[in-house]
């Protein structure tokens, strides 16, 4: 299977070579005059994902993990990861294989990027590598209002993150898992390091996700964030590859359509345009998407590796401005792209895609990749 993955990718890539004349730059500030339709909170259904869509009798689960599909209970896990490089070769995630959704954000001016992975149907014993958290991550925490796995924070006077996570009281919920903590606390023991196969510190920092999740109160309910799924195909403009430019060196991702498996495999693209694939250590998979968006914000600078994010109003960071958020994001699933909106109405709502008709906009069943690109710094384009 894999091998005729492979070759059906390769065909792709000569195709995409040969069209490469035809690539459309996305403008983020586009009046696309979306009328939106207030979505509201979605129905969950008995034993189908909230987050994929996938009905969790088909999954199958290793030894070890948790999650929705092996509890039943619904409480997600958002886990920091190493994204040096563009996340290849010698520090390649593990456990990336079984994230539901995974986020990629700005971290530095320059382009460098950060990965968030969102765990909920099945979560391992074992994700790495984990790294440091910035606002715009804790701010994304909060529309989920999951458990938080971190190896270090800023704490910049402007973007404190511990400050942060302690005024949206985060830490009396017991839902923040920072890996610079002593050896008291109770998570601890779920960190250890990674040695050996060109790994090491600070990206080999390995997190117990499973165990921690152990640790959240049975008492505590997560909010519902709950998506909208169809089965069936989604109409738009055809297209065959996603181009990702955040402006820094082999940080810039290409996202290939293959028709036969309907997804988007994720390569991140080095030096003279060499397309390196994303894959899971442990798995050894090429990492791929049912659903990929583009959502376009503002960022703030504050410094070169300060980012403030504004998934949510910049009433959060200085109480100027409107608590509601909002702006562009480009959807791509089944080979076709919809332009779209997004809006989150305040921290505590979730951020809603909305499609060109003004609805909430249905998603294929499977995994999503979010990139929050810096709209004034970035640049996206497909064909």
């Amino acid at each position: 299977m894999k091998k005729l993955l492979s070759l059906a990718l390769a065909l792709t890539l000569l195709t995409s070579a040969a069209s490469a004349l035809a690539n459309t730059v996305i403008d983020p500030d586009e009046n696309r005059g979306i009328q939106l339709v207030e979505a509201g909170l979605n129905e969950t259904e008995e034993g189908v994902s909230p987050t994929t869509g996938r009905v969790f009798s088909e999954l199958d689960t290793p030894e070890g993990f948790v999650g929705q599909a092996v509890t039943g209970r619904y409480m997600p896990m958002l886990v920091q990861i190493d994204n040096t490089a563009g996340g290849v070769d010698r520090v390649a995630p593990w456990g990336a294989s079984y994230a539901d959704i995974m986020y990629e954000t700005p971290l530095y001016k320059n382009g460098v990027t950060r990965m968030s992975y969102l765990f909920s149907d099945q979560i391992p014993d074992s994700v790495g590598p984990v790294r440091s958290a910035r606002m715009g991550h804790v701010w994304l925490r909060e529309e989920w209002d999951a458990g938080f796995v971190f190896y270090g924070q800023q704490e910049y006077t402007a973007t404190n993150v511990k400050a942060e996570l302690s005024q949206l009281g985060v830490y009396k919920k017991g839902l923040a898992f920072s890996g610079i903590v002593g050896e008291n606390k109770p998570w601890k023991k779920f960190y250890s390091r990674r040695h050996g196969n060109g790994l090491a510190a600070p990206s080999n920092a390995d997190a117990n996700v499973a165990g921690m999740y152990s640790l959240i109160d049975e008492s505590y309910v997560a909010p519902n964030h709950a998506f909208r799924f169809t089965d069936e195909a989604p109409q738009g403009e055809s297209v065959q590859e996603i181009r990702i430019k955040t402006g820094a060196m082999d940080y810039g991702s290409n996202l290939i359509y293959d028709v036969d498996s309907d997804l988007y495999f994720r390569y991140m693209r080095h030096k003279d345009d060499e397309l390196v694939p994303y894959e899971d250590r442990d798995t050894g998979e090429q990492i791929a998407f049912t659903n990929v968006i583009v959502q376009f914000t503002d960022v703030l600078w504050v410094q070169g590796d300060a980012p403030v994010a504004f998934q949510v109003g910049r009433y959060y960071y200085d109480g100027k401005g409107d608590k509601v958020a909002g702006g562009n994001a480009d959807i791509f699933m089944g080979g076709v792209h919809i332009k779209g909106y997004w809006q989150r109405d305040d921290m505590a709502s979730r951020t809603v895609f909305y499609g060109e008709d003004g609805q909430e906009i249905e998603l294929q069943r499977g995994k999503t990749l979010i990139v929050v690109a810096d709209k004034n710094n970035w640049e996206v384009s497909y064909q």
